[in-house]
């Protein structure tokens, strides 16, 4: 189908869907403070204050590998746009978002219409798409939670929730399929470069196109049938060849945090005999529909696979609480994008027998049903996108004062205040960012203990200021019940009063001061006093016990601790025999240390923190360098080779084109 034909389809999507989100395009900062958007600003903020310094990310958990942050197409774009239009994050972020947004739609358009070359069905399910929740339609919980069945899901995700990197994953899933499709059926070596660009851009946004896209693909190859066995292996090395490209980003820190990490976040998704079965079930039914539905059109075919998948999770969580993959109810975005065009081209196919002023007469009724959803969307995207004058936030003003009063230091930062904290602050904690990609997999255990006294009994506080002083919290915020924070972890929040000294409360939010010898980071403890095995649960804290007295022991000297970078860093101290420095930070391999010029062991203590073991005695400089170790060397010799063997295929494929063209025009001379 031409373009001139589906212009106008496609300007009336834009249109509307930027009728839609237009207040988005006006917003700084968000009124809603528990939405995880904070995090993604204080990511692009922090990496236009601190350009190419991009190895460690010492601000979230203690310190982990910048690239486990999270995936970082979005912070990029943001960062970006910010670089280029003098916008400060917050305000980039929602532009790029709600841009983002708005296109959203326009890739399910296309995807639609190359797949089945029907302009008028296409257009019908990238209109559903944009004003329908169908996971709201069909399950209850959805609907609850969206307040209302036809309320705008996908919207209130991002808004609310701050979805916007799963927002930039569904609008670029589309068109990778279209990539990949017209790579098949073309032949043409730029399609298989795109293709792979775009699978590399999903796969860069979101954990969950990670897990869609290549559904998507197994969908479309069986849709293709016999043209699939073909398509499919193409497909899959192209697959391979982008997540090469992109491994220094999926890095084997990352996916070792999201396998540690991910089965127990936002829920417990371990599997039980009861995922088993479930499991078992969704391939079985999922091969019988891929029988069953053998002899459709292939593109309706793909679109009712393809709508299968996400619903199937989505489904089996809510209705029966059993978890096939990790967190499956986020998938119900998924739903909302691959639901719609299969209910309109199996709608349009049976409505091909009727005659033509039957058809007319259903088509005309479901633009008109749209229409006033439109307008219901709009209505109700106008009374969802709110701005907020952050100075009002308790999470503001924890972030401002520690900022002013205990700049640089290290604190625990409670509720959803960890994620608006980085917006406004430089100063690291002990929380903050994405609990999945938690690097140290202890800290979760101490955030456990802290929040929820679960068996401390009247030893609640003692517990959780012991843990503080372990990983280094100068302070901790905390919520109160009266607090506009959204989250409110305690369940004590009164357990500090007699405890701490109280520094500051304004409200019902109060911050907490941990004593300690030093503000430092770095300490020199005895070797004896190093944690040698990781403790059991929260409660357990003899294997810590030695070395947090070493912590405030004054016959020990003090050690200095300076960034010199956000990857690099030094401690200046005195050292005699049988002494090691604990530095309170994550460690991760890749770490690196000198004393005197002389490079020196350096490793993790039990409970997942840095102890260096110089072997000097008396002055010790110790310079400290991250450089991603062996693992980044490898992730970005695979990248290199995945551009080197891209760009030798472009390369020949544009020779081969070129030497096909001067043949015809030799022929036709």
């Amino acid at each position: 189908m031409s373009s001139n034909r589906a212009a106008p389809g496609a300007l009336l999507l834009l249109g509307v869907n930027l009728a839609i989100v237009a207040t988005l395009f006006g917003v700084e900062y968000s009124a809603y403070n528990g939405s995880i958007e904070g995090t993604f600003i204080a990511l692009a903020r922090l990496m236009n204050k601190y350009p190419g310094q991009w190895q460690w990310w010492p601000f979230w958990n203690g310190g982990l590998p910048f690239e486990t942050t999270y995936l970082p197409l979005q912070q990029w774009a943001v960062a970006g746009f910010s670089l280029a239009t003098g916008l400060n994050a917050a305000r980039s972020f929602h532009v790029v978002t709600a841009a983002v947004y708005a296109c959203g739609a326009l890739s399910v358009f296309w995807m639609a219409l190359e797949f089945s070359r029907r302009p008028i069905a296409s257009l019908i399910a990238a209109m559903a798409y944009t004003c329908v929740s169908v996971s709201a339609l069909l399950v209850p919980a959805i609907a609850t939670d969206s307040g209302g069945a036809w309320n705008l899901r996908r919207l209130q995700i991002l808004v609310y929730y701050g979805e916007a990197p799963h927002t930039l994953a569904l609008a670029l899933l589309p068109v990778a399929m279209v990539c990949f499709w017209r790579a098949s059926s073309s032949g043409a070596v730029k399609w298989k470069l795109l293709a792979g660009l775009l699978t590399a851009g999903v796969f860069l946004s979101n954990a969950f196109g990670i897990t869609m896209l290549p559904a998507a693909l197994v969908c479309w190859t069986i849709a293709q049938g016999k043209r699939g066995r073909s398509a499919g292996p193409a497909a899959a090395a192209i697959v391979i060849l982008a997540c090469a490209w992109v491994s220094p980003w999926l890095s084997p820190a990352m996916i070792r945090a999201i396998r540690a990490n991910s089965a127990v976040t936002g829920g417990d998704y371990r599997y039980t005999a009861a995922s088993w079965i479930a499991l078992a079930a969704f391939l079985v039914l999922f091969l019988l529909a891929a029988y069953l539905t053998r002899n459709l059109p292939p593109y309706l075919r793909f679109f009712l696979l393809f709508a299968y998948v996400p619903t199937a999770l989505v489904v089996a969580w809510t209705a029966w609480n059993i978890a096939i993959i990790p967190q499956p109810h986020r998938y119900q975005l998924e739903m909302d994008l691959a639901l719609p065009p299969a209910i309109v081209f199996a709608g349009a196919v049976l409505l091909d027998r009727a005659a033509r002023r039957v058809r007319a007469a259903v088509t005309a009724g479901v633009f008109a049903v749209l229409a006033a959803q439109t307008v219901y969307s709009v209505v109700y995207a106008r009374h969802l996108i709110r701005a907020a004058d952050p100075a009002r936030l308790g999470g503001y003003k924890v972030a401002r004062w520690l900022d002013q009063h205990r700049p640089g230091q290290q604190g625990f930062i409670s509720g959803s205040a960890g994620f608006l904290y980085n917006m406004f602050t430089d100063n690291p904690q002990i929380t903050g960012g994405h609990n999945q990609h938690t690097v140290n997999t202890f800290l979760p255990i101490v955030d456990y203990t802290i929040y929820s006294d679960a068996n401390a009994g009247d030893r609640a506080a003692e517990y959780s200021v012991f843990w503080l002083k372990a990983f280094g919290a100068h302070f901790i915020s905390v919520p109160g019940p009266a607090s506009d924070d959204y989250y409110r972890p305690f369940v004590h929040p009164r357990k500090f009063e007699g405890v701490l000294p109280l520094v500051w409360r304004e409200g019902d939010d109060s911050i907490y001061e941990v004593p300690a010898r030093s503000a430092s980071l770095a300490h020199v403890i005895p070797r004896a006093a190093l944690v040698a095995r990781r403790p059991i649960h929260g409660l357990d804290t003899a294997p810590a016990e030695a070395f947090v007295a070493a912590l405030d022991d004054p016959r020990y000297p003090a050690a200095t601790f300076e960034w010199k970078s956000l990857s690099e860093a030094e401690i200046r101290t005195t050292l005699d025999r049988g002494q090691a420095i604990a530095v309170q930070m994550t460690y991760e391999q890749g770490w690196q240390a000198w004393a005197n010029g002389r490079k020196q062991p350096v490793h993790g203590d039990g409970i997942g923190q840095m102890v260096v073991e110089p072997d000097c005695t008396g002055p010790c400089r110790v310079s400290l360098r991250y450089t991603g170790g062996v693992e980044h060397l490898i992730t970005r010799g695979l990248s290199l080779g995945a551009m080197l063997i891209a760009g030798v295929y472009g390369w020949r494929g544009r020779r081969r084109a070129c030497g096909a063209w001067a043949g015809q025009e030799a022929r036709v001379t």
